[in-house]
Order: C-alpha cells, then sequence, then structure tokens
C-alpha cells in the first residue's frame, strides 16, 4: 500500500517536471494538465485516444514508483512497527514521495534529488536502529488514565540510629 498518492506527488513537486518524466511516448504526448486531471479522474474525453493511453501509462509509472518506495519503507519499519502503516504520519507522505520521486528519475537522478533519497534511507536506517520514534505507538491511540497516583514504601531503611557504629 503506497504511503503516498499520484496528487499528493503532483502537489509536493511541480506536475510538468514529473509529466515530462513519467512520459515514455515520443513524441511526448502528456502535459502537466493532463497528468493532474488523470490522476484526479476527471473525464479525458477532451484529449485524443493517443493522449488518453499515455496519461494512462505516465499515471502506472507514478504508481509503481509510489509501490516502489512505500515497499522500501515496509522493509526498514518492519523491525520495529506492524507494516503498512494504517495511518502515516506526515513525514513518511513526505519521504515516500521523495523516494518515488528517485525512482521516477531512474538512471537521470539530479543531485538534490539522490540527496533528499539518501536523507531519506538514512532517515529510516535510524528508525529501523531505534535512535528515532515516528511518534506514539501507531496502531492504537493513547489511552487516557483514569486513576490517581499513590505511593507506597517501606520503613526508612538507613537513618542516624540505625547506622551507629557503622563508620
Amino acid at each position: 500500500m503506497p504511503y503516498a498518492t499520484a496528487i499528493e506527488l503532483l502537489d509536493r513537486f511541480s506536475a510538468e517536471e514529473l509529466a515530462q518524466r513519467v512520459d515514455r511516448s515520443i513524441p511526448r504526448l502528456v502535459s502537466a494538465e493532463l497528468l493532474r486531471a488523470a490522476a484526479n479522474g476527471e473525464d479525458l474525453s477532451s484529449y485524443t485516444a493517443g493522449e488518453q493511453v499515455a496519461a494512462l501509462a505516465a499515471l502506472a509509472v507514478i504508481a509503481q514508483a509510489l509501490t516502489d518506495a512505500a515497499s522500501t519503507i515496509d522493509g526498514y519499519l518492519a523491525g520495529r512497527q506492524a507494516v503498512p502503516l494504517a495511518s502515516p504520519p506526515v513525514v513518511i507522505k513526505r519521504l515516500a514521495c521523495d523516494m518515488a520521486r528517485y525512482f521516477i528519475y531512474d538512471d537521470q537522478v539530479t543531485e538534490v534529488i539522490q540527496k533528499r533519497h539518501d536523507a531519506a534511507l538514512a532517515f529510516f536506517r535510524e528508525v529501523a536502529a531505534g535512535r528515532v520514534s515516528l511518534g506514539a505507538d501507531l496502531g492504537a491511540a493513547a489511552q487516557p488514565s483514569g486513576g490517581s497516583v499513590e505511593m507506597v514504601t517501606d520503613a526508612t531503611a538507613f537513618g542516624r540510629k540505625a547506622s551507629t557504629g557503622f563508620i
């Protein structure tokens, strides 16, 4: 289960940039507007059949990248959390988008995209090692305590009278 949607990926990064990367047709048929419309599930009847097919193929590339990112994330989290996370925190969505963008760029990754991907992997390594927490137990809501606190102790073990002759 992907941790981000195609719409979230398009919102986070330029739809024009992603359209150029995911459209594998020559000449390119998928514009930013077409990709966003297809991702939103809008009516594509105003586009040619070729553009519609290219847009669906482009969405398949995005879906595969998001799935690959989720699989990578699950691999790191599986030792600490039940995966897939039912309601992932915002940081997971952000890092899933960074990783999906890396997968979309494939062998043409820029330095910035590489650094963001490396930072995401470093974050998940820290989570897997237990040095970073994703927050409270993601599987259950925190239960409020309803009782009062009471502290009970035995009699004092040490005191001036009990320690005579010790030193």
